[in-house]
């Protein structure tokens, strides 16, 4: 009896550390995939903050360009939308993701002013 009880016991730890190690695993990669999009997005955003405001790339439009991960994580995409607010005012919106598309997008907006250099 002491040795059925022992035995369950140990069985219900295991179960519950395996449990527990699964899902920390899954937690981490969740935060590797939002950690590498964040970053995608952050340097596109400082790319446009260093471009001169009549530059052939701050232009009006869509695009979207893919990113490759690292190791199993996978590939990542990045699309950014430019409008012309006025003559003197740029929206720059830009979001990232990874192409599994089980992690949450990130989206930053920016607006550049022709008259204020930023």
């Amino acid at each position: 009896m002491e040795l059925l009880i022992s035995f369950v016991l140990i069985t219900i730890l295991t179960t519950g550390t395996a449990q527990l190690a699964v899902h920390s695993l899954l937690v981490k990669r969740r935060a590797d995939c939002n950690l590498i999009s964040a970053d995608l997005a952050s340097s596109l955003l400082e790319y446009f903050k260093s471009l001169p405001y009549e530059s052939d790339e701050l232009k009006e439009g869509f695009w979207k360009e893919s990113a490759g991960g690292e190791g199993i994580l996978g590939t990542f995409w990045k699309e950014w939308w430019i409008q012309d607010l006025s003559p003197n005012m740029k929206r720059i919106e830009i979001e990232s993701y990874a192409e599994s598309g089980s992690q949450k997008k990130i989206r930053l907006a920016l607006l550049l002013s022709r008259e204020l250099g930023f």
